[in-house]
């Protein structure tokens, strides 16, 4: 709706720059081929692990092109030695790099068999509308082999949200068979001031019943993280079962006051 146009899986046949514009040709996914023309092109490469002047190799610490190697403690394969952040190449955000830290000083500072648990990191790309994630989404999902249900609500309608002119977004909730978040994703206005409260709830294992009951404040964005738990649990509130033990509740009454 923007005028972004996504080629997934493509790759770049060849480049040229004439001048005024620049040239890219692409072979697509399909296999057709395809040229844009632009002012600029803007490429990512990727970042590369900075070990080169830290000689690990006359050491014995083990690494490749991602990084240094550790196990879930943080450990190199030389016990004594940990990394953390970047250079470990597990996941490049500076906040896991604080959480690693943390499972460092409880291992080697306090002794104490701590063990980093990943499952659920939350992450955002800072685009316009926010990208914000916690946990799987449905691609992981399904790799795992996991059954699960998705519950969804739109930015458009929150109150907040309309009376900012943000109408772009949805809020996606995965349930497992258990009927257990394992993941959200969030794309909107401020997705990840919004993903915090989700890192408590899958965090903390809060219920979905004291999410829904707890007072938030409006008009706020922060509603759409109750409604979307609202959504699932209106389903057993309002479940055959539920309806059937009321028909039957208030015939007894009426009869009984009859």
């Amino acid at each position: 709706s923007e005028g972004v146009t996504f080629y997934l899986n493509a790759a770049i046949e060849s480049t040229q720059d004439s001048g005024s514009e620049r040239e890219v040709v692409i072979k697509t996914a399909e296999g057709g081929t395809v040229t844009l023309r632009a002012e600029t092109i803007l490429v990512a490469i990727g970042r590369e692990v900075n070990v080169r002047e830290l000689a690990l190799e006359h050491i014995g610490v083990d690494f490749d092109k991602k990084g240094i190697k550790v196990d879930d403690r943080m450990r190199t394969n030389h016990k004594h030695i940990y990394a953390i952040g970047d250079v470990n190449g597990k996941y490049l955000f500076t906040h896991t790099a604080g959480y690693e830290g943390g499972i460092v000083v409880g291992n080697a500072i306090f002794h104490l068999p701590r063990k980093a648990d990943f499952s659920n990191l939350p992450w955002c790309t800072y685009t316009d509308p926010e990208l914000a994630n916690i946990g799987m989404n449905e691609t992981m999902a399904k790799a795992a082999g996991i059954e699960y249900s998705v519950w969804t609500e739109e930015f458009r309608a929150n109150d907040r949200s309309l009376a900012e002119g943000e109408e772009v977004g949805k809020i996606k909730m995965l349930l497992n068979e258990k009927e257990e978040p394992i993941g959200v994703q969030i794309l909107g206005p401020h997705a990840g001031e919004l993903v915090s409260e989700w890192v408590a709830v899958m965090n903390g294992k809060i219920k979905f019943s004291t999410l829904v009951s707890a007072i938030h404040p409006y008009p706020t964005l922060g509603e759409i993280n109750k409604k979307v738990a609202g959504n699932f649990l209106s389903t057993k509130i309002f479940s055959d079962k539920v309806k059937k033990g009321l028909k039957f509740f208030f015939n007894l009454k009426g009869r009984a006051c009859g």
